[in-house]
């Protein structure tokens, strides 16, 4: 199969490795023209790590990989490429207003037979499947990062969405070794729905100083047998993505659980998004052994603590 793969972020970057490590040919674009000429050098590296968990026994893996991957610093011959594919996957920013005007813009120049694919974490399928122009052939492809390590995709429907389509993505996704599942389509659909107002409510714990990012990573780890705690997943995640995944939802359900903590909002303001930037809850400095942080400075108790912010 072919993939047209928008966006080469970190998730971007995840499905680009997945798909081209299964002998899928893959195009990839972004706007940013940094984050695309970094891809073939990680993706190596990502197919080569991916290869030992998987235990697949080739020293050659990560070339192999890269060697189907073309990337495409013009839009105009990426949309070209696309039109050859089977599927236009986009993997932008969480951002309803940007994910419309790319569809429609990119969707009308493809042919009728490709179908949709988005990697949202939280946005309504419904709007994203209408924008795409072919809702019947749209479909939510959620996958966990690092996608090349991690089984799940959640698969959400659109009200339009045809049953092929669903076993379109499920059968392809299983192809890959993925174990796809159906969530339903409201605000993060089944993963998130569950895990965001979890992690709101440990940094609001932290940021109440009744928590500290150690102890509450150690708790959730030895406790209810978490890989990794909530603070260094949301590391993972990246504190920007948290924050657009949480107002997301938040404006589409009004649930005060997911309102975003001050805490959030201010790491993103100093740009401490993690590990992407070397600092978040934890000190990336070593990315082997990254060291919980103190952060006692975004600590809110009193009246005062919160109008300083506002300083």
């Amino acid at each position: 199969m072919k993939f047209a793969i928008m966006g080469t972020g970190v998730m971007g970057r995840g499905w680009i490795t997945q798909c081209a490590l299964k002998g899928h040919e893959v195009h990839a674009y972004d706007a940013v023209a940094k984050s695309l000429e970094g891809v073939n050098a990680f993706c190596e590296k990502l197919a080569g790590k991916a290869a030992k968990k998987q235990k697949i026994d080739d020293p050659e893996i990560g070339k192999k990989t890269v060697a189907n991957i073309h990337t495409h610093a013009d839009k105009a011959a990426f949309i070209e490429a696309a039109k050859g594919c089977d599927v236009f996957f986009e993997v932008i920013f969480e951002d309803m207003e940007l994910k419309r005007s790319v569809l429609a813009e990119v969707m009308p120049q493809l042919p009728d037979n490709v179908y949709f694919w988005s990697n949202t974490s939280s946005l309504n399928i419904d709007v994203l499947a209408e924008a795409s122009g072919r809702p019947e052939k749209a479909i939510v492809c959620h996958g966990m990062n690092p996608v090349p390590f991690m089984v799940g995709v959640e698969l959400v429907a659109s009200a339009k969405t045809s049953p092929e389509t669903v076993e379109h993505a499920r059968s392809t996704l299983q192809e890959m070794g993925k174990l796809p599942f159906l969530g339903p389509n409201i605000p993060g659909f089944w993963v998130n729905h569950l895990l965001m107002p979890q992690m709101l409510d440990a940094m609001r714990l932290l940021e109440a100083g009744l928590i500290t990012v150690e102890d509450g990573d150690v708790g959730l780890k030895t406790s209810l047998g978490h890989p990794q705690g909530t603070f260094k997943l949301a590391d993972f995640v990246s504190t920007p993505t948290m924050l657009r995944v949480a107002l997301e939802m938040y404006q589409s359900s009004t649930d005060p659980r997911l309102y975003p903590p001050a805490i959030l909002m201010r790491m993103v303001k100093n740009g401490e998004f993690g590990a992407s930037s070397g600092k978040g809850f934890y000190d990336w400095s070593n990315p082997r052994e990254p060291k919980p942080r103190d952060l006692s400075q975004y600590h809110i108790k009193t009246a005062d603590d919160l109008t300083d912010i506002l300083k």
